[in-house]
């Protein structure tokens, strides 16, 4: 009887030690774990020059061109789930899990004058561009280094090694030859 009671007594102690928080015990959005996260929405045309607006068209998001849970370049694309990104001291990240989360970098992987940066998730290959900061103006993401800016406008070209990437001027420039032209927007995003 003594061990029953010791037993039960142990359960009580055990249930009202675990930790509760009021109000908090469950999340309405992922929102609620990291504010300002959220799926960026690419407003532009598509690779196929369909506009990615149309009705009944899923939209396209600044993605990531690697497997699921990999780093890579940055891209944009369609996606049931996007990745969800937000910005914490003008960097920018994607939040890949609960205990992973990624920066979102600016490369010069060309090192050529006149030629776009790189958008990589994760560690780059390239040279990183340092000192440049991330912020939303209204809905849409702009990237900024020094005086400059790439007026949130970003580019879906391909790379020297042929895949496709998202890359930004830091002035207004034509768009290259073979690149489609696209804003970056956070519809979801409070504050």
């Amino acid at each position: 009887m003594l061990a029953y009671l010791f037993l039960c007594a142990s359960w009580l102690i055990g249930v009202l030690a675990m930790p509760s928080f009021e109000g908090v015990t469950s999340w309405s959005s992922i929102g609620s774990l990291v504010p300002g996260m959220t799926a960026l929405e690419a407003l532009g045309p598509s690779a196929s020059g369909h506009a990615s607006d149309e009705p009944g068209q899923s939209p396209f998001y600044f993605s990531i061109d690697a497997p699921h849970g990999l780093t890579g370049n940055a891209t944009v694309k369609k996606a049931r789930v996007p990745p969800l990104f937000y910005i914490h001291g003008a960097q920018l990240f994607n939040y890949h899990n609960a205990s992973t989360i990624y920066p979102v970098q600016v490369v010069n992987g060309t090192r050529a004058e006149g030629m776009p940066l790189q958008i990589v998730v994760g560690t780059p290959r390239g040279d990183v561009v340092r000192g440049g900061t991330w912020r939303w103006q209204g809905t849409q993401l702009f990237y900024e280094l020094g005086t400059a800016n790439n007026g949130g406008v970003y580019y879906g070209c391909q790379n020297a090694d042929g895949l496709m990437g998202l890359f930004l001027f830091l002035r207004g420039s034509p768009t290259p030859p073979g690149c489609t032209l696209f804003t970056v927007h956070s519809f979801m995003r409070r504050g």
